[in-house]
């Protein structure tokens, strides 16, 4: 036989004699189900493993429960400021750059003649007021009216009585025609004039003079009016970001002049979450952290009722005081808001572990100085440092060295404090 067959037959032999001895074994297999109180009591017998693992106590602190957010800032109110009048540019007051408040003059145009029509219309008052005066004095009871009209009809009766003794020497002969005609003329002539007077309308006289009065009193507004449009102020308490025109230019009415911005407050607008827009409510406080610009608290002033379309995030608008002037609009930003006050502990990212359902969780010791493993929620993160909920005060968690133990072992641990955790 060749050789290589004969090596097959005795490898063939061997492995068939080492099936049947295990057949025929006289050893019982092992059962596969322990009893607990036995498998207990053999896992507490298996010595401790020499690692000596760092941990920490629970002591719970009050934390902020924050809801975080990036954002970019804007000012207050931002308005282009308008020129009422047409005119050449006299003077510019109003330096760029700069604080301003509400009322200063920033602009001033030239008056031309408005200053003259003025005066000219409050003298052209004067007499309007005089002849309104006159008229109500003349229809008083006292006035020169009711001596006209008494006058008149005390001239009327005596015109009268002279026509009636004239009749009566006609009639005699003593007289003649012509003489009675003229005295019937001279009654006709008496009764017109007392008519006339009777038929003055004291509404009509004193209305009309009054009207006149009012009209003056309308044209001395107007230009009173357009001389205040010389001085163009600013609306409000602002900075005057830009001013558009210069000294000796003409420009019409209607033209942006100057830019105020309202940067004593800043607005940071940030997008929040839909899940998480129900959290927030206005006058909640914020910190704000502007890139180049520190770390600023606001609060939240403003939530809108829309979300955006393509982001289906609402945006919040936290006010920051901003009297100072360092800040601008258009720097980027970082929010975190504060909705709530929770129990939370101080512990490094390190020492957090995720579960196969995403859950975050710690390693602790429990009753038994085994190794357990607790769900925990986390609060806030601060650079190396996180803060997390869900442990009550005095559990032991396991800091540095516990990712080599598992749940269910006996533990050898030190209690550290702060960084010695690390």
């Amino acid at each position: 036989m060749r050789r290589s067959y004969l090596w097959a037959l005795l490898i063939a032999v061997g492995v068939v004699g080492w099936m049947a001895s295990g057949m025929f074994s006289s050893e019982a297999p092992q059962t596969a189900n322990v009893d607990e109180a036995k498998a207990e009591e053999a896992d507490n017998d298996k010595p401790v493993k020499q690692l000596t693992v760092k941990a920490m106590t629970v002591e719970n602190e009050k934390t902020a429960l924050q809801v975080r957010a990036s954002g970019v800032t804007r000012t207050s109110f931002d308005l282009e400021i308008m020129n009422r009048r047409q005119d050449f540019v006299r003077n510019i007051r109003g330096k760029e750059a700069s604080w301003v408040k509400k009322g200063d003059v920033i602009i001033e145009l030239s008056k031309g003649t408005l200053e003259a029509d003025l005066a000219a219309a409050r003298a052209e008052r004067q007499a309007a007021n005089a002849a309104y005066n006159d008229a109500k004095k003349r229809f008083s009871s006292d006035g020169t009216l009711a001596a006209q009209l008494n006058a008149a009809e005390a001239e009327l009766a005596a015109i009268k009585a002279t026509y009636d003794s004239t009749v009566k020497l006609v009639e005699r002969g003593l007289a003649t025609e012509l003489a009675l005609s003229n005295q019937r003329a001279q009654v006709k002539a008496a009764e017109t004039r007392l008519f006339e007077l009777q038929s003055l309308s004291q509404e009509k006289e004193i209305s009309a003079s009054y009207a006149s009065l009012k009209a003056v009193d309308a044209r001395i507004a107007s230009l009173q009016e357009q001389l205040s449009f010389t001085s163009i102020t600013a609306p409000q308490d602002g900075w005057l970001e830009a001013v558009h025109v210069e000294v000796g230019e003409y420009i019409g009415a209607n033209n942006a002049v100057a830019r105020l911005l309202g940067l004593q407050e800043i607005i940071l607008d940030a997008p929040i979450p839909q899940s998480n827009v129900n959290d927030v409510t206005v006058g909640d406080m914020a910190e704000v952290e502007i890139i180049g610009g520190g770390v600023h608290s606001g609060r939240v002033s403003k939530i809108s009722t829309i979300a955006n379309e393509a982001t289906r995030t609402f945006t919040v608008e936290i006010s920051l005081n901003n009297n100072d002037g360092n800040l601008r609009a258009g720097m980027s930003a970082e929010a975190n808001v504060t909705i709530n006050m929770v129990d939370a502990f101080q512990i490094s990212p390190a020492h957090l572990n995720v579960d196969e359902d995403g859950q975050l969780t710690v390693k602790i010791v429990d009753e038994n100085q085994k190794v357990a493993i607790a769900p925990v929620e986390l609060v806030s993160t601060n650079g190396n440092t996180a803060f997390i909920s869900g442990l009550a005060d005095e559990t032991i968690v396991l800091a540095a060295g516990q990712a080599f133990l598992s749940a269910g072992e006996r533990v050898k641990y030190e209690i550290v404090a702060g960084e010695g955790a690390r």
